[in-house]
């Protein structure tokens, strides 16, 4: 059987979504070594991987200046996080700790771009691209040529992006790409965790792009949590939860309070594992359970609206067990993914600027009490459910390496 390198962003909504395939490929039978940060060992040993590690500071998302989300308006910026952020820090890093090893073929993250081709190109081997939100169906950054109409800043951001990119691609002795190819899915295969039905101007993407749904497996590490204890308590529920990254938000929880405290419902919200609640510790209405972690898998199965950022992992795993949403985004490709589900019908999205109780609450009564987001939930979800998952991932990859 093969050896297969797997090198992902050190990110929960990158790491996450391949666990399942590199658990599949391992039940086949290759052998996979796991390039990744020292934070994320125990899910990716459970996954049966071997794991090798390189130095990148923990939770660098939420703090480092560079790799912290933000709004991009322009997609430069988004290049220069690549490049500047992950890029320069990660592959080099990566071939240091490979160094004389050898493999078949390599399972790259999207978020490293040329990274990914980089690697592939010094190793001689095939890639497969791992696209853990919607696929680029166009080029990120053509049509945006610069001119002297351009701000300075912007300009300022192209330059310091290929100054960077030069100084790599000397080092490593690989093509300059052009600006536009910097964040482009390379690969001989791109696999896409979503359905061709989720995935925007889908019939713009070829065959090298395989649609394979969400990646649903358990994970080991969950708390347990009493779901008999919902159904005592109110028959509807209602899941807040606003990802790992951006989850400390106390006057958002403070708004969720306000809006659904009253309501005869159960509202679960999950804080966060560094989030300190104890601020409004005395505000918590008794309606509401809050969990600093919670299994969202098993969560989902139990709610009847999820009220989210709408992080790719999270919307795709609602919306595989048909849950309607109330979206509210904060960051990165958040917009585009809330964009997706409220133009197919299965949500509201809310504006963060302008949030307040009666917003909040207004949404959600509409989302509960229409049918229509529920069976349009339940169309996206069966989408989902028929693209295959991990295990038709996993097959695919082997199938089309075999025969090469």
């Amino acid at each position: 059987m093969a050896r297969v390198l797997v090198v992902i962003t050190p990110a929960e909504g990158h790491v996450n979504p391949s666990l399942g395939l590199v658990t599949q490929l391992r039940n086949n039978g290759e052998e996979v070594v796991y390039v990744c940060t020292e934070e994320y060992r125990s899910r990716i040993e459970q996954s049966g991987a071997q794991l090798i590690t390189y130095p990148f500071p923990q939770d660098a998302f939420s703090h480092d200046p560079v790799l912290k989300p933000q709004e991009y308006k322009h997609s430069y910026q988004f290049i220069y996080m690549m490049v500047g952020g992950i890029i320069r820090r990660v592959i080099p890093a990566v071939l240091r700790a490979i160094e004389h090893q050898k493999f078949d073929y390599l399972i790259f993250d999207s978020l490293m771009g040329w990274g990914g081709t980089i690697l592939a190109e010094k190793l001689g081997i095939p890639a497969v691209c791992s696209i853990a939100s919607f696929a680029f169906a166009e080029p990120l950054g053509s049509g945006q040529d610069l001119n002297e109409k351009d701000d300075a800043d912007t300009m300022e951001l192209y330059e310091a992006t290929m100054k960077i990119t030069r100084e790599l691609a000397q080092e490593f002795q690989v093509n300059i790409p052009a600006m536009e190819e910097i964040p482009a899915h390379a690969g001989r295969l791109k696999l896409v965790y979503t359905s061709r039905y989720f995935q925007p101007q889908a019939e713009k993407l070829d065959d090298s792009f395989i649609f394979t749904g969400p990646s649903i497996i358990p994970r080991q590490d969950a708390p347990t949590f009493s779901f008999e204890l919902l159904l005592e308590r109110y028959p509807q529920t209602v899941y807040i939860a606003m990802g790992t990254i951006l989850n400390k938000n106390l006057d958002f929880y403070q708004l969720c309070f306000e809006a659904f405290g009253d309501l005869p419902m159960n509202v679960v919200l999950s804080s966060g594992r560094y989030t300190d609640m104890e601020p409004l510790a005395d505000r918590i209405p008794s309606n509401f359970i809050i969990k600093p972690y919670i299994a969202q898998l098993d969560m989902l199965q139990h709610t009847d609206v999820f009220i989210t950022h709408a992080g790719m992992n999270s919307t795709s795993e609602a919306l595989y067990y048909n849950v309607p949403l109330v979206m509210i985004p904060l960051t990165s490709d958040q917009p585009l993914v809330a964009n997706r589900v409220e133009e197919l019908g299965a949500g509201i999205t809310l504006d963060k600027h302008n949030l307040s109780p009666t917003g909040l609450r207004e949404a959600l009564a509409e989302v509960l009490s229409n049918p229509y987001y529920k069976q349009q939930a339940y169309l996206i979800g069966e989408s989902l459910r028929q693209a295959g998952g991990y295990k038709r991932a996993a097959d695919m990859i082997m199938n089309h390496f075999a025969k090469v």
